[in-house]
């Protein structure tokens, strides 16, 4: 390829001098165009995809066959011995040699020649590129000897690969016959090492691409399950069998029929998508993002159903095919990697019989030959040998393995016996590999037969940018994420394992999003496939019950958390209620946090860790002493008085004592003692200087978080606050990602904003902090001068998604019910530069006054919730006043940002 740029900058000077060459150019331009087009209409008339590959290999090889013969005709006119020329071979490799083209793919060709003629390359080599170039074809072109062809092949795992794919396009036979052969012949003599070199290049090529389960942007051509692991199968097939082919591979008993046909139907899917997306942009494209998902859901002609959106449905075929792809090419890569027989041997020569059938090795646990056919068949027997495997955390080894999948696949399905369900739940009661083995049941479809609303969920994604996974996967990952904590050496290890009987716990997990994908709310429904496992696995009444209970109120603890002031004893009371015991607490823990985990990377963040651990502190507290927060606790009681002896030591810490007798909970959790010291006794010299507001910037020493904290007397003031400070944060620039307030003693408004500044990303420098402290303490300082327009920021394409893609609808929800003498505002919207500026201006034009708030931001969705009053500091009950409320903030939601 980048031989074929630089011959390109020569192309227009060289046109000049060769006219004839400059007008075949446009000719050939014009019929690679007008071929595209006309391939276009026939692949959305219904041509399969696969003759539409074949239709666009043949339009590249007219295009290439006549250029090479001109630029033959050129270099024999030029002087070359026709002699070598005849000697040439012009080979297709990569996607082109197998003729599974996409409408822009680059056409991989190589000039094939011999050592004495390399000479007389050159100029052929030169006019091609040049004039395939000015046709408009990319090409990736490369001049080997048979002999350096071999020798990079050996050495490079991708030129091995791709010559894997090799055809004659023009010239010599027997060049190309006797090259091929040694190519061929010498694969097979390495065909350990290179299988372990191409097996490697491509996990490092998913590392880079990522898993298809991924949602937002998966890549059809690179993404694991996508068209690659097809082509490995190819590849690693060449050096064992010496075929590429994978009906041919089939024939030769290392494909099954089943498998053989899961690729097959796979590919046309596959392919047919990157034919879209390439029709779609006019160019090579090959990642599908969200906007193109709903698309093509909407042409293909996916309706959708019940709770599910067509480009759910879409999706959730795609995820079947990879996940399809990707489960054949896994045991095909483990059947032809090199295995040691030395290592073999030694694992066989250690094993012992821990079953009539069923031996183990120091890694392995496998069947005898002899009994594997029958134990395959067995449904309770495959369940009890991967419960073994898991308890003693041992691989079942492939063999073993293959027989089980082969069989399985082809077993009707079937309700399940009591003794696979014993075996499943005996599975489920320890850690171990549980996860990968939840995963290989799924693939088999087992889960599915014992938990029939799996099948529902099955590749089944969730069309945002919070959840990165489809549910199915998101349930096994929750699983995966609570059992990595049974080797932790943290707090949240040993409650995972001071949890005798995990059982629940994990079949919990398992289940507890199954009830997604309904129009009904998801716990809901949840609750009642919790109680249909129960009863299909005979579970006792009360095991049903904690079940149930923990599915339907898994969104409990962090709804508590993160949307209440867990300062209020009435909140700690309540959630205490709710949960009923110290049991239901723990596991309730371990789920919610397993959970977010699970959810995507950085979800879980320190914030929302502290918010969980404080709940789940003040909670088990009550449990056990009958105290809520605030009441008698003797390790916040010592922290609060450590602050206050280094008040007390501080020549300026007199103005600062009542602040720490008067200093909320939330204010001291969580913060060394020395921090919050050092922070009243700056607060406290602003009180005795009776002037304007108090703000100040705290980075944190790792330099991941910048707080700007706000103290202002509120006075008169009791509306506008937040919204002013809020807006005066947006002028400058920064984005909210979290907030809160505080109320300090009975004037004191303390509020603070973590933020993230796009232009010093979290090392904000000096001037900087003095420039936002100043905006913010003029907009408080003087309430009627207008606040100054933020800036205008120049985004990329990258930088957001249309509107199309934002699908969730927005919810405004006011709460009465949880105190009596304050309102709750919750806000659920889709988040944009500003956004929370222009609401809480909303809040103070309707003299809403704000008494709490805690601000939650995560990729593109917002949840915010508020404790507001209304002027008179009373709860917001009149019907017409929140639908008032409701209505300016909708107006300022739907609002495309200035």
């Amino acid at each position: 390829m980048n031989e074929a740029k630089r011959h390109s900058r020569l192309s227009e000077i060289q046109s000049v001098t060769n006219p004839d060459s400059f007008s075949s150019a446009i000719r050939y331009r014009d019929q690679l165009s007008e071929g595209r087009a006309r391939l276009d209409t026939r692949f959305h008339a219904g041509l399969p995809s696969v003759q539409t590959s074949t239709a666009l290999s043949d339009l590249y090889d007219q295009i290439v066959s006549k250029i090479f013969a001109q630029s033959l005709q050129q270099a024999e006119t030029s002087g070359v011995n026709p002699r070598y020329l005849k000697r040439f071979a012009l080979v297709a490799h990569g996607g082109y040699g197998r003729r599974d083209l996409s409408p822009y793919s680059d056409a991989d060709l190589m000039l094939l020649t011999p050592r004495v003629a390399t000479a007389a390359a050159a100029p052929v080599a030169g006019s091609l590129v040049r004039d395939l170039t000015d046709a408009s074809m990319d090409v990736g072109f490369s001049v080997r000897t048979p002999a350096e062809a071999l020798s990079l092949a050996w050495a490079d795992p991708k030129i091995y690969s791709s010559l894997t794919e090799s055809r004659l396009l023009c010239g010599s036979e027997s060049t190309f016959g006797s090259f091929f052969e040694r190519f061929r012949s010498g694969a097979k003599r390495r065909w350990k090492s290179l299988n372990k070199k191409v097996i490697q290049a491509r996990m490092e090529e998913r590392h880079r691409w990522g898993e298809t389960i991924y949602l937002l942007r998966p890549n059809v051509k690179r993404s694991r399950g996508g068209l690659r692991d097809i082509q490995l199968v190819r590849w690693l097939g060449f050096a064992t069998h010496g075929q590429t082919d994978l009906t041919q591979l089939h024939r030769l008993g290392a494909l099954s029929s089943e498998d053989l046909q899961t690729l097959l139907r796979a590919h046309g899917f596959l392919l047919r998508l990157r034919h879209e997306l390439h029709f779609r942009t006019k160019r090579s494209q090959d990642v599908l993002d969200r906007p193109t998902q709903m698309e093509i859901a909407r042409d293909w002609g996916y309706y959708g159903r019940t709770g599910v959106l067509p480009v759910e449905d879409f999706m959730q075929d795609y995820f079947e095919h990879t996940r399809s792809v990707r489960y054949v090419s896994g045991f095909f890569d483990a059947d032809h990697r090199a295995q040691s027989r030395a290592a073999m041997a030694v694992e066989r020569m250690l094993s012992h019989r821990v079953e009539d059938r069923i031996r183990i090795g120091p890694t392995q646990v496998w069947v005898d030959s002899k009994n594997l056919d029958e134990f395959a068949a067995s449904l309770p027997d495959v369940l009890r040998l991967m419960q073994l495997a898991n308890e003693n955390q041992r691989w079942i080894a492939h063999p073993t393995w293959q027989a089980i999948r082969q069989t399985m696949l082809e077993r009707p399905p079937s309700p399940p016996d009591p003794t696979s369900v014993k075996a499943f739940l005996g599975l489920l009661s320890q850690p171990g590999r549980l996860a990968h083995l939840l995963r290989r049941l799924h693939e088999l479809r087992i889960i599915e037969q014992l938990i029939p609303a799996m099948r529902r969920c099955r590749g089944l994604l969730q069309f945002n940018a919070y959840h990165k996974f489809t549910v199915d996967a998101h349930c096994i990952g929750a699983v995966e994420a609570a059992t990595d904590f049974a080797d932790q050496d943290s707090v949240m290890g040993r409650r995972y394992r001071r949890i005798k009987d995990k059982t629940l716990l994990h079949l919990a997990l398992l289940i507890h999003d199954l009830g997604k994908g309904y129009d009904e709310d998801h716990s809901e429904v949840g609750f009642r496939i919790a109680g249909e496992v129960a009863d299909a696995f005979e579970l006792q009444p009360s095991q049903k019950e904690t079940l149930q209970w923990l599915i339907h109120r898994h969104l409990l603890m962090t709804t508590v958390a993160f949307r209440h002031d867990l300062n209020d004893p009435d909140v700690v009371h309540g959630f205490a209620a709710e949960v009923g015991s110290v049991r239901r607490l723990e596991l309730l823990l371990v789920h919610s946090v397993a959970d977010l985990i699970a959810v995507g990377p950085d979800v879980l963040t320190d914030w929302k860790m502290n918010l969980i651990e404080d709940l789940y502190i003040r909670t088990r507290r009550y449990f056990e002493t009958g105290n809520l927060p605030g009441e008698n606790d003797p390790e916040l009681d010592s922290h609060r008085d450590e602050i206050i002896d280094l008040v007390q030591a501080s020549s300026d810490g007199d103005s600062a004592m009542e602040l720490a007798r008067d200093l909320p909970l939330s204010l001291l959790r969580h913060r060394s003692s020395e921090e919050i010291a050092g922070e009243l006794i700056e607060v406290g010299k602003w009180l005795g200087e009776d002037k304007g507001c108090y703000c100040a910037c705290l980075v944190a020493p790792e330099g991941n978080e910048v707080r700007y904290n706000v103290v202002v007397r509120q006075g008169e003031r009791r509306i506008g606050t937040f919204a002013r400070i809020t807006s005066a944060l947006y002028s400058c620039g920064l984005a909210i990602y979290r907030a809160s307030i505080e109320t300090v003693g009975e004037d004191l408004l303390w509020d603070s904003f973590w933020v993230s500044d796009p232009d010093y990303a979290n090392d904000p420098p000096p001037n900087r902090i003095d420039q936002v402290c100043r905006v913010i303490c003029e907009a408080l300082d003087r309430p009627d001068t207008p606040i100054r327009t933020a800036r205008k920021v120049w985004m990329t394409k990258d930088d957001s998604e249309p509107e199309s893609v934002l699908l969730l609808p927005t919810k405004i929800v006011f709460d009465n019910d949880t105190f009596d003498h304050q309102t709750i505002l919750s806000l659920f919207t889709y988040d944009r530069p500003g956004l929370l500026a222009d609401v809480t201006t909303v809040l103070a034009a309707e003299d809403v006054s704000i008494q709490f708030a805690k601000i939650d931001t995560h990729l593109d969705q917002i949840a915010d919730v508020f404790y507001i009053t209304n002027a008179a500091s009373e709860p917001i009950l009149d019907g017409e006043y929140q639908a008032r409320i409701r209505e300016s903030m909708l107006e300022v939601l739907n609002r495309s940002p200035a």
